[in-house]
């Protein structure tokens, strides 16, 4: 199995060469485990949803090592900081990434670009209170733990997202 830092760059490499969020960057390896790359990382949950320190640890190394790189910005809106992610000009998209083969990452990792951070959040807290945890009342839970963030349709969109994906909870 690749080191995490490499499946940390491997993923950013499939989606385009940039990355915009630590959030988007922790939700997406947590769905692409989901769907078989099995990076090994281990996930609990925090603030946004299915959080992992390793995957976090690993995004330093791979920084550390210069195969990619991180860029602050500020919100226009709020001045919040965000970060950006990118591989370097001449990094090779990987043929596999974990147990994933590059084409199936890719083509998740496009359904995923379509998404706002807070429905890729959303979905990996669905998701982690359904199989994870196994709470009955999932769809009550996360509007306790996610209020504010459901409404306006993501929730909605989370579980299209989900069903797409064949991650869905039954109702």
């Amino acid at each position: 199995m690749p080191e995490l830092d490499h499946l940390v760059v491997g993923t950013v490499a499939l989606a385009g060469g940039e990355l915009v969020g630590r959030i988007r960057l922790q939700k997406v390896v947590y769905l692409l485990d989901q769907l078989g790359m099995k990076s090994g990382a281990p996930f609990e949950y925090h603030h946004y949803g299915p959080y992992s320190e390793a995957i976090s640890d690993a995004v330093t190394d791979a920084k550390f090592w210069g195969n990619i790189s991180e860029v602050v910005s500020f919100r226009i809106a709020d001045g919040a900081p965000y970060s950006s992610f990118r591989t370097q000009p001449k990094t090779p998209e990987p043929l596999q990434l974990g147990d994933l083969s590059a084409e199936d990452a890719k083509k998740y990792l496009a359904k995923f670009a379509g998404c706002t951070s807070t429905v890729l959040e959303l979905a990996a807290t669905v998701h982690w209170l359904a199989f994870v945890e196994k709470v009955p009342d999932w769809r009550t839970e996360i509007e306790v733990r996610k209020a504010g963030k459901t409404g306006n349709g993501r929730l909605e969109k989370a579980l299209a997202l989900l069903s797409d994906l064949r991650l869905a909870p039954t109702q």
